[in-house]
């Protein structure tokens, strides 16, 4: 199997096939990350297909000692910035993390003994109610909660792909991790 830096040379000196070596390699914690900021299928697709193209419309001028996951998560944030942020789809978009299924199945395997109807009905408003609670949060603050805790990039990752100092970065997340527990607090207690 080559290595990243060789596939990157071979497309940069024209060998445009080799893209489909990356492709594969990072199509699907890609169209992972599109369905998260766009929270819609046909959305994400579009989205896929513009950083995908993006990319390789770009991929001359990508220096070959850095990390290629960054950049292309860079782009699609960009991408996302330039044509989706704008919309106003909110109302609609609740869904941010994985779905209740994956929770669920994830938590019963943690937890053992399946749960009551009632204990799942619980979960499954808790973890609505996280989804909505994240959603809420504006891009400054959603974005790097969903680049560092859904799609496990570091801090430095994060700071490099959003273009913003690490300690900012640390103060988003501290900020919307507090945002988030005040509004479930309000839930458990309103």
């Amino acid at each position: 199997m080559l290595d990243e830096s060789r596939i990157i040379r071979r497309c940069q000196h024209g060998q445009v096939r080799e893209m489909d070596l990356l492709i594969d390699r990072y199509q699907v914690p890609l169209y992972s990350l599109c369905r998260k900021l766009t929270r819609n299928v046909g959305d994400a697709d579009d989205l896929f297909q513009d950083t995908w193209a993006a990319a390789l419309r770009g991929i001359r001028s990508f220096a070959c000692e850095r990390p290629f996951r960054p950049w292309l998560f860079a782009i699609c944030i960009n991408r996302y910035r330039d044509a989706y942020r704008r919309s106003r789809r909110r109302n609609r978009w609740l869904r941010l993390f994985r779905s209740s299924r994956e929770e669920s199945e994830a938590a019963a395997h943690v937890r053992g003994p399946e749960p009551g109807p009632e204990q799942e009905r619980h979960q499954e408003d808790r973890l609505r109610a996280l989804h909505e609670a994240i959603a809420s949060l504006d891009d400054g603050h959603r974005l790097p909660v969903l680049l560092h805790y859904d799609r496990g990039l570091g801090l430095s990752e994060v700071a490099e792909i959003l273009d913003v100092p690490e300690g900012t970065i640390k103060s988003r997340l501290s900020a919307a991790r507090e945002r988030i527990r005040l509004r479930m607090e309000a839930r458990d207690h309103g």
